[in-house]
């Protein structure tokens, strides 16, 4: 294996867990529903240009071993709001664990097409279907969007009856958090979620009007939530950019659904000047190094004092903020501004030209042609 090949296989290999929080808490990788134009241009790419290819390969050896994975669904989901070492979220975590691991099918399946990782994502989300209830919460609910993208993917697979009563769950999601949007007045990380939700399942149910009701809701986030010099009232509220940038990357994620129309979501402007990509250029001097800061000192929230009481070290007051943290929402809004590739190069450390990510491999299949 070339030293190229080695840096890449390792990166994904320990991605989902690299910049996991502490016990009672973990990471899903992320993963991007992606129409048929683009997934041809994803699969010519891995045809075509050795570094996708090598990363589809890494990708399809660490997918093997669970192409044979039996789905643990859980009937209720406690994890939100509840400290990182309390049992119930402990088990919690144990079973939605999976969710990475739907993730990573969903990969595969994106670069090769396997008719065996289908079948595996199939089967995952009738069970989840099938027992899962929804409850509308955003942070719990945000953990399956693993499946809601591999059910956009395998929908038409699905048995006449099958798909009707998975349609019905995710209508019921849907509507849940579609009135989320609709109504909420906080405006931080929460919400965010909620929108990124409804646009997902909005796309797959053909409801052009949730997919608007989650544009609005993108504005009416930058508008009551995003600052003209790049700070958030997640900022202010937790005192942290871990939340900062978890609350811009589901809309990073909206503007790169909605097309033509993303790189204006992107760059919009609130009334008082505030925008997506101000907040995400503001990380980017503590991703690059040039600046410093301590994390959790003057948080509002009980609970991230909790955890800090209980001994968590991703939570503890003053904790410098790692630049590492930052990969993930420099990727994603790198496929808007090109120039925040040269901060993921920097903190991946890779040798690659062109992909040193699977995120970014995404991006070029994603981006329209013309850009």
């Amino acid at each position: 294996m070339t030293k190229l090949q080695f840096s890449l296989a390792a990166l994904l290999i320990v991605a989902p867990t690299l910049w996991a929080g502490d016990v009672g808490d973990f990471s899903i990788r992320a993963v991007t529903p992606l129409p048929p134009a683009q997934i041809e241009r994803l699969h010519a790419l891995v045809k075509e240009d050795p570094e996708a290819a090598e990363i589809a390969r890494a990708v399809r050896e660490e997918a093997a071993p669970l192409l044979d994975a039996q789905p643990q669904p859980l009937e209720v989901i406690h994890y939100e709001g509840i400290v990182n070492t309390d049992p119930k979220r402990l088990a919690t975590v144990e079973k939605l664990r999976e969710m990475d691991d739907v993730a990573l099918l969903v990969r595969h399946w994106q670069a090769s097409g396997d008719p065996r990782a289908a079948e595996t994502l199939r089967k995952f989300i009738a069970a989840w279907a099938e027992t899962y209830r929804p409850t509308g919460n955003d942070v719990n609910e945000n953990k399956l969007y693993p499946l809601i993208v591999a059910y956009h993917h395998t929908r038409d697979g699905f048995a006449d009856k099958d798909r009707e009563r998975i349609d019905a769950w995710l209508l019921q999601l849907g509507e849940m958090h579609e009135r989320a949007v609709r109504e909420s007045t906080y405006f931080t990380n929460l919400y965010t979620k909620h929108v990124r939700l409804v646009a997902a399942i909005g796309g797959i149910l053909g409801k052009p009007e949730w997919q608007a009701t989650a544009e609005e809701g993108l504005k009416r986030f930058v508008s009551n939530s995003l600052r003209p010099d790049g700070t958030s009232l997640d900022l202010e509220r937790r005192d942290t950019l871990t939340y900062h940038a978890s609350a811009l990357r589901p809309v990073i994620e909206l503007a790169m659904l909605s097309g033509e129309r993303g790189p204006d979501l992107y760059t919009w402007e609130s009334e008082s000047g505030g925008s997506i990509k101000q907040s995400v250029d503001y990380i980017v001097p503590y991703a690059m190094g040039e600046k410093t800061r301590k994390e959790w000192t003057n948080s509002k929230s009980k609970l991230d004092h909790d955890r800090a009481a209980a001994g968590l070290e991703q939570y503890r007051q003053g904790r410098l903020y790692e630049p590492k943290d930052a990969i993930e929402v420099m990727q994603e809004a790198s496929y808007f501004d090109p120039e925040l590739k040269r901060v993921v190069f920097h903190l991946i450390g890779s040798d690659a030209k062109r992909f040193p990510t699977w995120q970014m491999l995404v991006n070029e299949a994603a981006r329209p042609p013309a850009q």
